[in-house]
């Protein structure tokens, strides 16, 4: 049977891969965007971009978000996705805010896999392999030496500090949004045993895909996010001058970028979409230089380059080291 979900055509490898390039772009931007709405506190970025974005995304994904809230088997998961998801709104936020753009999107990037290895580690009992631990070493070295850089040039201080841990927390969150949606999906395509894929098994028993799951998690992170913004963060949106702005967050990187990343999945490797997406950190580096006025200097671009290869270690499809 051939609805208009089963005929949408899928992209050309080249057509996904300009996805994800787009999409890595776009999602670059997003550090520099919040320099052109100055005063406004990182919660509110954060709890407006996720807020108004998440409800579009949730809309966009129509009955596939509700049929992950309603199933027992991913109602658990989108709630976990969901709380993690409202705490990394607000920690990449003050980690631009407080560490920079450049040190503040590099560190959560960068220790997002980390902290995905350790949470697979502790909660799976997956054992870490030499691959992944290569990349943590090169991609925690990569770190120290840009905030070393960092604090060099301006300083440290407690605001750093506290960037950096933000960074951090943004890291750990953002793994178990991750995680707890790759478990939703597993839960729901392992209720049935229709051949095709995770995908195709949810759809097949009337179960979320991973597209109904995402919507669900963005859209049940958006009510407190909208909550908390009208109850603390009036006073900015009162302010016109800031809508572009936020309107921009909220559909650009998070809408587009996620959909256009979605769409690139369609055609092109996990391992090579991941690869590509390390394009993310290097244009925020490098708008943070041109545009906002940060400075790296050769030490701080050798620290990104080794976020980045540690990354690619992950990324690029091999055998496992021993």
């Amino acid at each position: 049977m051939t609805g208009p979900a089963s005929a949408r055509r899928v992209p050309t490898p080249a057509g996904g891969l300009a996805a994800v390039v787009v999409a890595a772009a776009v999602w670059g931007t997003t550090g520099t965007a919040t320099h052109f709405a100055p005063g406004v506190p990182a919660f509110v970025f954060g709890a407006v971009t996720f807020g108004i974005g998440g409800l579009v995304l949730a809309a966009v994904a129509g009955r596939g978000t509700l049929r992950a809230v309603a199933e027992r088997r991913t109602r658990g998961w989108a709630l976990l996705g969901a709380g993690a998801l409202v705490v990394y709104a607000v920690a990449f936020y003050a980690a631009l805010a407080d560490a920079g753009v450049a040190l503040g999107t590099t560190i959560a990037i960068g220790s997002s896999p980390v902290f995905a290895g350790l949470v697979e580690w502790v909660s799976d009992r997956r054992p870490v392999t030499g691959r992944w631990i290569v990349a943590t070493l090169v991609s925690v070295a990569g770190m120290v030496v840009v905030t070393l850089a960092r604090s060099e040039h301006d300083g440290g201080g407690g605001a750093l500090a506290l960037g950096i841990a933000s960074a951090l927390l943004a890291g750990l969150t953002y793994a178990l949004y991750s995680w707890a949606v790759a478990r939703g999906l597993h839960a729901a395509a392992g209720a049935v045993s229709v051949p095709g894929g995770p995908g195709v098994e949810a759809v097949a028993a009337g179960l979320p895909n991973g597209r109904g799951l995402v919507g669900a998690v963005f859209g049940i992170a958006a009510v407190p996010l909208v909550v908390l913004v009208v109850l603390a963060g009036a006073p900015y949106l009162g302010e016109g001058g800031n809508w572009p702005v936020f309107l921009y967050l909220a559909l650009v990187p998070t809408v587009l970028g996620h959909s256009l990343y979605a769409v690139g999945l369609r055609s092109v490797g996990a391992s090579v979409a991941t690869l590509v997406s390390l394009l993310e950190p290097v244009v925020a580096a490098v708008l943070a230089v041109l545009v906002v006025g940060e400075h790296l200097g050769a030490t701080g671009w050798v620290g990104i380059a080794l976020v980045v290869a540690g990354l690619a270690v992950l990324a690029v499809p091999g055998r496992r080291l021993r």
